[in-house]
């Protein structure tokens, strides 16, 4: 009988299902005792890699060859390991090897027909690459095809018989992974088919950040009631006392979740403490990330334009998720619903996504470019040309950067009968800074002569014109176009998803330590950001519609009248701010209380 593998390649833990019948999903069991196997890997001084349980045995007597966490390493293509670089390619291709061989045994060593693996909704084309690659050094049998991960997710939900999704409805999947967190919004256009309308994420918040953030509290007692033992763990000597620490508090985290408090032992150098942390402790302690990652997902569910009366389900799924606060701080945003093991949903999904498209007809790749017919196809770039008004240090880079200009529009169908998918690779996702005086002057817009296909031969982007269509496709374009302040000001500015026309959209995260941050009164647990995109056409229009409101929250800004700056209170005293620069084509958000959002725009000078 033919069989389908899915495999979740997470940052943490790998999980895998298998779909052994039409209508049958089940996960695969990974090691003796779990359905979840650790992504580490250990590389020995021969080059070969172990996986796993295994890896983190072999660490423990030679840590220089650990590698906790290779899917952290994809966005830059290598992993340093005893001094030399690695593929990660080849890290993740052992992972996916050992899954394969754990699920051939189940099927009388018969390949699958097909292989699914999964990914985080923001990779870039790059990133996706690497994950082919690994499947192709794996040696994995059958055709290959890749799912997002949140993606895969809303279709687990929807197949389940008490989910009842129906034709209009909107929900939303928040992915709390191990080392990153995926927020999709999706609108169902019938039972188990889904429009995706919005996604954004963070790929530098996950469960280890939470798991980092307990050892600070241990290593703050430590130091207080042993210092000599806490300075001991730093040693080399105490590396597997630490790594013991480590299990002891990621244990600690999880039975918290079930109980009102945990215990967390330490010994090593002649002594042994214990302490006890209570839940809500550890609450107090996260409470930042958790904040973090509720406003991130508010900040998606209001680009997608859907409030609390509007969602009818918040998914949640990836293992951070079993947190009750988390649970409790996301059911501000809507109505809360988990199903099944959330660490395990992910890759039932992906391997349930291609069972129910694969009844009736062949579905498309699962990877399928493609472009709305009021999309101007983008020239080819000379390789090394580079943009008008771009810092040298980012000329640099931009060749590493060229994979992300994919199309713009993303669609997702998933049927329970015949599939069509259609996935446009998501843009990369790189911190970007901006050198320069910290001015609040904008960095500058390219400004090349338009071709028939919208761009100069030189692949920049053309200049905002009184007829220009032109939208964002790359994280680059939406940079040039913000104030170097808010660049210097912001830990990151990344991909966060795409505009409802499809620009490329970036968030900006303003560092509270930074100028800007103090100059703003933040406080180092406040998370404030700025999302932007380049629309033309959509900022001419909407400019002219906000000028020629009757509203009081509306103004004309700046000198040459051109920038225009609107914002409309929201319930509990925030209020969203919206600023259009019809010049460049630039669309601004934020959301905010109405004083700070007034200081935010004079500090990066957009009203004046």
């Amino acid at each position: 009988m033919s069989w389908v593998l899915a495999v979740d390649f997470g940052t943490s833990n790998t999980s895998a299902a298998h779909r052994i019948g039409p209508d049958r999903v089940e996960s695969l069991p990974l090691t003796h005792t779990s359905n979840l196997m650790p992504s580490s890997v250990y590389v020995d001084h021969t080059g070969a890699i172990t996986t796993g349980d295994v890896a983190i045995n072999q660490a423990t007597v030679d840590p220089a060859g650990f590698v906790a966490y290779p899917k952290t390493h994809v966005a830059v293509g290598s992993v340093m390991v005893r001094g030399q670089d690695v593929p990660v390619a080849h890290t993740i291709a052992s992972v996916l090897r050992t899954v394969y061989n754990q699920a051939l045994p189940r099927h009388n060593n018969h390949p699958p027909a097909e292989v699914v693996l999964t990914h985080p909704e923001a990779w870039s084309q790059r990133e996706l690459d690497v994950l082919r690659h690994a499947a192709s050094l794996a040696g994995l049998g059958g055709s290959v095809s890749l799912i997002s991960e949140p993606r895969a997710a809303a279709f687990y939900y929807s197949r389940q018989h008490d989910a009842k999704i129906v034709k209009g409805s909107t929900i939303a999947v928040f992915d709390f992974g191990g080392g990153t967190l995926d927020i999709a919004v999706l609108t169902a256009t019938s039972e188990w088919t889904f429009e995706v309308i919005r996604a954004g994420g963070d790929n530098t918040l996950g469960g280890k950040n939470l798991d980092a953030t307990v050892a600070r509290w241990v290593d703050e007692r430590l130091r207080d009631d042993d210092p000599d033992l806490a300075a001991w763990l730093r040693t080399p000597d105490g590396l597997d006392a630490r790594r013991t620490l480590d299990d002891q508090i990621r244990r600690a985290k999880e039975l918290l979740s079930e109980h009102p408090s945990a215990t967390i032992r330490v010994t090593g150098n002649g002594a042994d403490l214990t302490f006890t942390i209570t839940r809500d402790e550890f609450e107090q302690l996260i409470e930042p990330q958790i904040t973090r990652g509720v406003h991130l997902a508010g900040q998606v569910l209001r680009d997608a334009g859907v409030d609390r009366s509007g969602l009818q389900a918040l998914y949640l799924t990836g293992g951070s998720s079993r947190i009750p606060y988390v649970h409790r701080r996301l059911s501000e945003l809507g109505s809360i619903a988990t199903l099944d093991d959330p660490k395990t949903v992910v890759a039932k999904g992906a391997a349930g996504f291609v069972a129910g498209g694969r009844t009736t007809e062949p579905a498309a790749d699962l990877d399928t470019e493609v472009l709305r017919p009021d999309t101007p196809r983008p020239g080819a770039p000379r390789p090394g040309s580079p943009r008008p008004g771009t810092p040298a240090a980012q000329q640099n880079a931009a060749p590493a950067r060229d994979a992300e200009r994919s199309q713009p529009s993303r669609l997702l169908l998933i049927a329970g009968g015949a599939v069509l998918a259609v996935l446009v690779a998501a843009g990369a996702v790189f911190g970007l800074t901006r050198g320069g005086a910290d001015d609040g002057t904008s960095a500058g817009a390219a400004v090349a002569p338009a071709v028939a296909d919208d761009r100069s031969d030189t692949g920049a982007p053309p200049a905002a014109t009184s007829d220009s269509v032109y939208r964002s496709e790359s994280t680059d374009e939406v940079v040039e176009l913000l104030p170097t302040k808010l660049l210097t000001g912001s830990s990151s500015c990344e991909k966060s998803g795409f505009s409802l026309e499809g620009a490329l959209r970036v968030r900006c995260q303003i560092s509270p330590n930074s100028n800007l941050g103090k100059a703003l009164g933040m406080k180092p647990t406040d998370y404030e950001s700025v999302s932007a995109y380049r629309d033309d056409q959509y900022a001419r229009s909407n400019f002219i519609r906000l000028r020629d409101a009757k509203n009081d929250n509306t103004r004309v800004v700046s000198s040459d009248g051109t920038r225009i700056a609107d914002y409309d209170h929201q319930p509990g005293g925030n209020s969203y701010f919206t600023v259009i620069d019809k010049s460049t084509g630039l669309v601004a958000e934020f959301s905010t209380t109405t004083e700070r959002g007034e200081a935010l725009l004079t500090e990066l000078g957009w009203n004046a």
